[in-house]
């Protein structure tokens, strides 16, 4: 005998049903991280409203298969092509706490060059903010892990995470048996703005198979024209990409060949200063590999032939975790529904 009517047992079945997937979705636990500020950070949710405030944070969540989750991104995040359509709230330092604001983030990825107020300003509004500014490559590893456990991505962080390494290892085993060249990193020529150590440039000079000719500097530093020839690097690694040149000119490359002043460097004569798109060679994120791979190729080509295979892509085609259920949950909200199905038939 029915003790509800038909339609009131199929409500309580749907009810009964949506509670497991709730309960599914939330973790077991909460989440604590510290981030690269020290700041302690908790979450006892999944977030599923995400904000990145710079383009390699954006970047980080999208080869997690996070996209879907990421409602707001800066003016000047541009990769991968799947997130140029979502909202933009303002750049590095301009960011609009009002528009961001509307947009009830439950998770907001800042950087080191998101200002300080900014933080701090979000912070006292509720938000839950955490700062991802890697200066190496193992600093960031651990950042993409700090995300992957925030949002519940742990598979598709362990994936990548495992690939970007695998990878790494292939690149800078060249460099392990035959003679590191000199490098140089410069990020701009007028003043000559170069890359020293502590930075995510000097760490990939050196998985690439390069000494880098600043390591004795600490961080990014402008250096005389004097200091620059007396160091005299035997390969230069300049920036190039969309907003660094001209249209068809790769003009810190230029600069050097060119003027005279740099006509007695070794990586001037040799013909050996190439160009890295700036976007991936100076954002922390993923593609950072890419770079490494593309440099240990002018480092050390002789273990580079023309057959090389091209590099797999760092952006995994994976739906987002955060809306899909473990296995174990779709179980149980199966046998929640037959056994609530059993009992009103």
């Amino acid at each position: 005998m029915d003790l509800l009517p038909a339609g009131k047992n199929r409500a309580i079945v749907l009810v009964i049903t949506a509670i497991a997937i709730a309960f599914c979705m939330l973790p077991a636990t909460a989440v604590t991280i510290t981030d690269d500020t020290g700041n302690v950070l908790s979450l006892d949710h999944t977030p599923v409203r995400i904000v990145s405030l710079s383009p390699a944070n954006t970047e980080i969540l999208a080869a997690l298969g996070l996209a879907d989750r990421t409602v707001g991104i800066t003016d000047v995040c541009n990769f991968p092509p799947e997130i140029r359509n979502k909202t933009r709230i303002g750049g590095y330092a301009s960011v609009s706490i009002e528009k961001l604001a509307a947009m009830q983030p439950d998770l907001i990825l800042a950087s080191d060059l998101t200002p300080e107020g900014t933080v701090r300003r979000l912070r006292d509004l509720g938000f839950p903010v955490v700062v991802i500014a890697p200066h190496g490559i193992d600093p960031l590893i651990q950042d993409i892990r700090r995300v992957g456990a925030l949002t519940g991505a742990e598979e598709p962080t362990e994936n990548l995470s495992n690939r970007l390494l695998d990878r790494l290892v292939d690149a800078c085993s060249c460099g392990s048996i035959t003679q590191d060249p000199t490098v140089a990193h410069v990020i701009w020529h007028d003043p000559l703005y170069v890359s020293g150590n502590n930075t995510l440039q000097d760490a990939a000079i050196v998985l690439g198979g390069g000494r880098n000719v600043f390591a004795d500097r600490d961080g990014w530093i402008t250096a005389s024209l004097e200091e620059f020839l007396a160091r005299d690097p035997e390969i230069i690694i300049v920036n190039g990409g969309d907003g660094m040149n001209r249209p068809g000119k790769d003009l810190i490359r230029e600069t050097l060949m060119e003027n005279p002043h740099y006509a007695t460097l070794s990586a001037v004569k040799n013909n050996r200063v190439f160009v890295v798109d700036a976007d991936i060679i100076s954002r922390p994120s993923p593609r950072i590999v890419d770079a490494i791979e593309q440099i240990a190729r002018f480092f050390h080509p002789e273990c580079y032939p023309e057959e090389t295979r091209p590099p797999v892509p760092v952006s995994p085609v994976a739906t987002s975790p955060g809306f899909a259920a473990s296995e174990g949950c779709v179980l149980v909200i199966l046998l929640v529904s037959i056994s609530c199905w059993l009992w009103i038939t």
